[in-house]
């Protein structure tokens, strides 16, 4: 981890302001005046790890704890207590910082483009494809901002480090939909431009992107590593696209558009197993997140969700292969999660030493079942997933299933269960060293993976417990995103409606009694961009009941 933190502070110290002191600055440019001359890849890995350590790309703690938690109650992939006044309630201070944190991305990102802008075309040679791999990212991430907000600002936003203008760095917002137009139609360009860069890369280009400027995919090896490296990235571009032109195409006025979309999206490189997916992953010598994250996972999301278990109980007689390895039965060997329809003196009736779902009891007095620790608290190698494989074949058999493309429903039905599976038992085994530790509880437990075929036989029952198969799709789709990706299984919700889930009224809360359908905009940006708030309020409002325009 040392090496990508002198890699990315230079870059970082760029845009930092009023973040460093002056010492500090210092410490990183010993002229102030040179700032805006961070090299190309330096501001590469800057766009890709934020400086503040609160990130949003992997589930360190900070994600898993005061973000995950929101998506994973509002989806139900974790257990949760159903504090009546309290059910639906995020903090606007944890909305804050996720906004902040894409807007300290972007600015990189800005100034990523202004420096390439200013070199000279051999510069610009080697440079265009670390500009085109940072877009690739921010585009994901902003996209993201669109799902939770609606209208963003964006096309012209981050451009203060650049600029030095306080009055014009406060950005207008963004349509969502142009937002969404454009991420779809930019990421379609980018996948050509950066096949076309694949065979041409420079060795500079190689070793920078080698030897750890790209954290995203470092761990690829071998005498191919760069071209893999590349492939890797042109299946993020690709299999993002995918997810973005799926999630238009059923509802609102990009659904033509991105019914499009998804038939060139099926003839490019698309993630298809484990080895390809997208994801960052932890060691105990560099990103060393797990010790914060673990952390995160033993408090409120340990607990197991009801409507998971049902979902990988569905086969009568039969339990869903992944299910040992997501959750760990209660003291009584059974599977009982909670559910919304609980209630709260219930829950501390079975549960009082929780504490609040905060510190899990004794094992032989649990109640609920709870995350496997071998999987999850003690994993020190955990993998943060960003677009899997799994995913990839749901997306495919939704636009199978709903004539949006050529194919097989329930052949890539099948193949997302078998790479779900696959997944989870990769982590569960990731760390052989997982062992019983007071927070824990209980006995961590390798499970060792049943073979494709025996997965294959159980998502044959599964599709066939579905008369509609939509619903089939969606559901085990949401198993799989379960606590690791909740932002992405409520999108799915938001968006289609499955799997269908009780979401009782919260009689006692003051302002969020219903389940909300966007995330409200952060008071900090009211105040600090108003004049572009209150015009985007003109337009979109600021309710949290306003539906997204590909929202059911």
């Amino acid at each position: 981890m040392n090496k990508l933190k002198s890699i990315i502070m230079g870059g970082i110290a760029v845009l930092a302001l009023a973040s460093c002191s002056d010492d500090q600055y210092n410490e990183f440019y010993n002229n102030p005046n040179e700032v805006t001359k961070a090299p190309c890849a330096t501001l590469f890995t800057a766009t890709l790890y934020d400086k503040d350590g609160r990130d949003y790309t992997f589930n360190q703690y900070w994600r898993v704890y005061t973000w995950d938690n929101i998506f994973g109650k509002y989806a139900q992939t974790c257990g949760y207590a159903n504090n009546s006044g309290n059910v639906y309630f995020y903090n606007d201070g944890y909305a804050n910082d996720r906004w902040n944190g894409f807007y300290r991305r972007l600015a990189q990102f800005r100034q990523l483009e202004n420096t390439y802008a200013n070199e000279d075309p051999s510069a610009q040679a080697n440079d265009l494809i670390l500009k085109d791999l940072a877009e690739v990212f921010i585009i994901d991430h902003a996209t993201q901002i669109a799902d939770l907000f609606g209208d963003t600002p964006y096309s012209k936003a981050g451009m203060l480090g650049i600029t030095n203008d306080i009055v014009s760095s406060r950005a207008a917002f963004d349509d969502d939909v142009e937002i969404y137009r454009n991420a779809i139609n930019r990421l379609g360009e980018l996948y050509t431009e950066i096949e076309s860069l694949k065979g041409t890369l420079s060795d500079n280009v190689k070793s920078t992107l080698i030897a750890g400027q790209d954290f995203i995919n470092r761990d690829v090896a071998g005498d191919d590593a760069l071209y893999h490296l590349i492939d890797r990235w042109l299946m993020y571009a690709n299999s993002l696209r995918l997810r973005l032109a799926v999630r238009v195409a059923l509802n609102g006025e990009l659904a033509a558009f991105g019914q499009s979309a998804i038939k060139e999206c099926m003839n490019r490189q698309l993630v298809t197993d484990a080895y390809d997916q997208i994801e960052v992953r932890s060691d105990e010598d560099g990103f060393n997140f797990w010790e914060n994250f673990r952390d995160g996972y033993k408090d409120i999301n340990n607990v197991a969700s009801q409507p998971m278990i049902d979902a990988m109980q569905r086969v009568e007689g039969e339990n869903d292969y992944r299910l040992p390895v997501i959750y760990t039965p209660n003291a009584e060997g059974k599977y009982i999660g909670t559910n919304r329809e609980e209630t709260n003196g219930f829950q501390t009736e079975h549960g009082s030493s929780f504490n609040g779902f905060g510190n899990i009891p004794s094992y032989e007095n649990r109640y609920y079942a709870h995350l496997e620790i071998a999987t999850f608290t003690g994993n020190r190698l955990f993998i943060s997933p960003i677009i899997s494989a799994a995913e990839v074949w749901f997306l495919r058999a939704e636009a199978y299933q709903r004539g949006w493309a050529s194919g097989n429903a329930e052949d890539a039905f099948t193949n997302g269960m078998i790479e779900s599976t696959k997944w989870y038992y990769k982590q569960n085994n990731m760390y052989a060293a997982a062992k019983d530790e007071a927070k824990s509880g209980g006995v961590a437990t390798h499970y060792t993976y049943p073979g494709d075929e025996a997965v294959r036989t159980y998502a044959s029952k599964l599709w066939n417990t579905y008369d509609e198969k939509l619903e089939g799709i969606l559901t085990q789709k949401w198993v799989n995103f379960g606590i690791i990706q909740p932002q992405q299984a409520w999108n799915d919700i938001r968006r289609t409606g499955y799997p269908a889930l009780s979401y009782p009224t919260d009689t006692q809360a003051q302002n969020m009694k219903e389940l909300p359908n966007r995330m409200m905009y952060p008071n900090t940006e009211k105040a600090n961009n108003r004049a572009n708030y209150d015009a985007v309020v003109g337009v979109q409002g600021d309710d949290a009941y306003t539906k997204l325009f590909w929202a059911k």
